[in-house]
């Protein structure tokens, strides 16, 4: 407490000087590399399900920064019209967080891009327009990029990496413009020729669009060497392959693990690699420029487990999510190839809720309930889609703290309700993911007295530490 009270303290002094002089405060030096990790479908109560579940806590929960953010999108194109987040409704009303809630498509976009676009579309503007994504931006300026998801790599949060498009079921296209991108990294699911089970079966090039495009794929379009077993996964990620720029895809269908037959507890796809593998795969590759890199990494299919009110796949998935931050934070710890918290900003966050999830009595808002290590928690699904809810975010390293200035609203019974540290009664705006992404590429970066004097206001709502730590 006291040494908190030390930083408040600092912080608010800090202000008042740079306020009487006039000048603006400059965060950290341009953050080198860029990781942002989403948990898609991930809610509150996802990751305090999970946290019951494993009894331990996701590495992450202790980052510098956390906080919620608003996921809302421009609504759907000749349908409803998208809004923020509002407090009141959410609380008064039950069913209000099942109402106008966005898409991964967009939501995607939001956060790559910074701009509120229509359900079901890639970086397009409400007018038609294109718009140029965070990640191609870096990639014009040097830096290595990378798409790496556990659902197939063509689906709407990694594709809006870098496609365009109004139908985010246009597999072709999104998928010939990928192999026509500058990522120097693209994995996921989405093989044509295996079941769900990761079975050999016959081809069925739908997934990817068309045969075109995967030949294109397999035979190292655009300087991407092709790898799709889990052997080549674990050489490319424990350093004993080396590659330029790869293209991997695993030998399933729709998802590394979710979408095979049986009981959450079934045995699992041996033959594929799992995220936190993919991640440490991505990195041995991206890390290769000297000028930096950004990816996105995506546990994708918490979300297709919590559409099907699937407690225990989504668990499950997001246990692999977990495994695959914790991966980055021990890369980051230990420095590799100079790549540490000093000129790294991870950020983790997810891109909607989906099902609704809360404690046993539905309909109704009660807290998930503690039944031991093993054992499911008490919980229900109140939806079988994506709902408006906030949605946590934490980051950590390099200028981290930008995230300061992109406070937009709070709710007062977020962490009543949730059973949550009151830090998450403050958010931002998905569209701010993309705006501190940016804002951290360069150097220097300014943050207005105005926003350092609001500092005894947030104290109590922000976890919040200019120094570098080692996370754990």
């Amino acid at each position: 407490m006291l040494e908190m009270k030390k930083k408040i303290i600092g912080l608010v002094g800090m202000a008042a000087m740079l306020f009487a002089l006039g000048q603006p405060a400059y965060a950290d030096m341009a953050a080198k590399n860029i990781i942002l990790m989403i948990s898609d479908g991930q809610g509150f109560n996802t990751v305090k399900a999970t946290d019951y579940y494993t009894g331990t806590k996701a590495v992450y929960e202790s980052f510098a920064v956390k906080g919620a953010m608003n996921t809302s999108s421009a609504g759907a194109f000749n349908g409803y019209v998208g809004k923020p987040y509002d407090p009141a409704k959410m609380w008064s009303d039950f069913s209000y967080q099942k109402s106008g809630a966005t898409d991964s498509s967009s939501a995607a976009t939001a956060m790559y891009s910074g701009a509120k676009i229509y359900d079901s579309q890639m970086n397009k503007t409400t007018t038609g327009a294109d718009l140029t994504t965070f990640f191609e931006k870096v990639a014009d300026q040097g830096k290595a990029t990378g798409a790496v998801s556990t659902v197939n790599f063509d689906h709407a949060t990694p594709a809006a990496v870098v496609a365009k498009t109004t139908n985010r079921n246009d597999y072709a296209t999104i998928t010939s413009q990928m192999i026509n991108s500058k990522l120097d990294v693209i994995m996921g699911a989405g093989h044509p020729l295996y079941n769900n089970n990761g079975q050999s079966v016959a081809a069925n090039y739908g997934i990817v669009g068309n045969q075109a495009n995967w030949d294109a794929i397999t035979s190292g379009a655009n300087g991407r060497t092709f790898i799709e077993s889990k052997s080549q996964f674990d050489a490319l990620a424990n350093g004993t392959m080396n590659v330029d720029k790869v293209f991997g895809v695993a030998q399933v269908r729709d998802t590394l693990q979710d979408s095979r037959t049986g009981a959450p507890a079934s045995a699992t796809n041996t033959n594929v690699p799992d995220l936190a593998t993919m991640t440490k795969a991505a990195l041995n590759v991206l890390d290769n420029d000297a000028d930096g890199f950004a990816v996105m990494i995506e546990g994708g299919a918490i979300d297709w487990a919590n559409h099907a009110n699937n407690l225990g796949r989504a668990i499950n998935e997001e246990i692999d999510f977990n495994n695959a931050v914790q991966a980055v934070v021990d890369y980051l710890n230990a420095g590799t190839n100079g790549n540490d918290w000093s000129n790294t900003l991870l950020i983790v966050t997810a891109d909607h809720e989906c099902g609704g999830l809360w404690g046993p009595t539905s309909g109704a808002f009660n807290q998930v309930v503690d039944n031991g290590v093993g054992n499911l928690p008490g919980a229900a699904y109140n939806s079988g889609s994506h709902t408006n809810a906030l949605v946590p975010f934490y980051a950590e390293g390099a200028d981290a703290d930008l995230f300061l200035a992109y406070l937009t609203g709070s709710d007062p019974n977020m962490a009543s309700m949730y059973g949550i540290d009151t830090a998450f009664n403050w958010y931002i705006d998905n569209t701010d993911i993309f705006k501190v992404m940016d804002a951290a590429n360069a150097a220097p970066v300014p943050i207005p007295a105005s926003i350092l004097l609001l500092a005894p206001g947030f104290a109590g709502l922000l976890v919040f530490r200019r120094k570098q730590v080692t996370v754990k």
